[in-house]
């Protein structure tokens, strides 16, 4: 009788705690762009207050209230169009999408979790290595230090 080892008695750890770690090293690609997408907001948020400055608020108002009774004969129209079946089978429906996508992304994440413990340096052998120089070597040079823990206090000597 031969015996298949499956992908989940190779790991060390849970799925879930490499998908943890999946989700870490997602956070921290996206916030890596995050200075890029607020000045990309910012001239947006620029462009956008310059033509708020050059149209008037009257005609705004007027768009606003057509559009509103657009809207609101269009909702009426539509109320008297609806299949509750059709509604349920497309609910359905996309729920078991939704579930099978969101078993996709676990599985991506689980993978990108165990790729990230699988760069991780080796610990140093030396005492005399710095921080700095490990820093230069795994490339994280852009990231900040942790912060330092606080200084314990000790209790004032009684006299």
């Amino acid at each position: 009788m031969t015996q298949t080892t499956s992908k989940t008695d190779e790991r060390t750890y849970p799925s879930a705690f490499y998908a943890a770690a999946g989700v870490g090293d997602l956070a921290y690609q996206q916030l890596r762009k995050l200075p890029e997408v607020a000045d990309r907001l910012r001239d947006k948020a620029a462009e956008f207050a310059d033509r708020a400055a050059s149209t008037s608020a009257p005609q705004w108002k007027a768009k606003a209230n057509e559009y509103g009774a657009l809207a609101t004969s269009k909702a009426a129209e539509l109320t008297g169009k609806v299949d509750p079946a059709v509604i349920r089978d497309s609910i359905v429906s996309g729920t078991q999408q939704a579930a099978e996508k969101a078993t996709k992304f676990y599985d991506t994440l689980v993978a990108r979790g165990e790729q990230a413990f699988a760069q991780q340096p080796a610990a140093p052998k030396a005492e005399s290595r710095t921080a700095e120089s490990d820093a230069a070597e795994t490339g994280a040079e852009d990231v900040p230090p942790a912060a330092k823990p606080a200084a314990k206090r000790t209790a004032p000597k009684a006299k």
